[in-house]
């Protein structure tokens, strides 16, 4: 759970910063070179209580070239750093100058910006009831791409009517992000690329890539130990294309 860096007249303010980091999806799968919230992956929990206004400035501090493909023929894409980046609070009320448009976004130490680039902290002001929320990338042209490199975390708004039912809590209330990936052998991850390169400027997009390995919380194919008693699982598709079918089942 991500703490503020300070609150004042009942206002949480965060920083957080985009980077690129190593993580380790599995121990047979050597370390991978993401993009993460705070170098994470997922990026760290933001909690908030209903009427508690957050502010979260978003600070990119990425590499200026992409670890993934970048497709230059596609609009948004041209005469546009290649790392660019704007945060979308997925399923918030908020006004449109914090909303995360595609064409705020911003490069690294805000170089260059979009624009519809506005403002530098994003205002949440968290006038709805509980409910599970998740920020990631949204920049013109390159979403999929930094969402599936890793721009994505979990924020959670609380109130009093959640907090009488009788939900599990704690360690018993546990967010699952769901993305499905594709690894090389050296532990990259593998996204298309060049696949119409008989055409100009060698587009690359694809209408839909889904990846032969299921991540869960960033780890390959994860197992939990649970106890005999309730839990609650927050489940969220974060994949760029694939749609899943959950199902519980005794063990054989």
């Amino acid at each position: 759970m991500l703490k503020p860096k300070s609150e004042e007249d009942g206002c949480a303010y965060y920083e957080v910063e985009m980077r690129c980091a190593k993580h380790k999806f599995h121990r047979d799968i050597k370390e991978t070179e993401i993009f993460g919230y705070n170098g994470l992956y997922p990026g760290p929990t933001i909690e908030a209580r209903k009427g508690q206004k957050v502010k979260v400035k978003w600070i990119n501090k990425l590499p200026l070239k992409h670890i993934l493909p970048v497709d230059k023929t596609l609009d948004g894409a041209i005469d546009t750093p290649e790392v660019r980046t704007v945060v979308h609070l997925h399923g918030a009320n908020v006004a449109d100058h914090s909303d995360g448009h595609p064409e705020a976004w911003f490069s690294r130490n805000n170089q260059y910006t979009g624009p519809k680039y506005s403002r530098e902290v994003y205002e949440y002001p968290n006038q709805q009831q509980a409910t599970t929320l998740w920020y990631h990338d949204h920049a013109v042209s390159v979403t999929r791409l930094n969402l599936y490199s890793g721009l994505a975390g979990f924020y959670l708004i609380r109130d009093f009517h959640e907090q009488s039912l009788n939900f599990p809590k704690g360690k018993y209330d546990i967010p699952l992000m769901i993305q499905d990936k594709t690894f090389r052998m050296d532990g990259s991850l593998f996204y298309p690329e060049g696949v119409n390169s008989r055409l100009p400027g060698k587009p690359s997009i694809v209408r839909a890539f889904i990846g032969n390995t299921m991540v869960v919380n960033g780890k390959v194919w994860p197992y939990m130990n649970v106890e005999p008693r309730k839990y609650r699982f927050r489940m969220l598709n974060a994949s760029n294309r694939n749609g899943f079918t959950f199902k519980l089942l005794d063990k054989v």
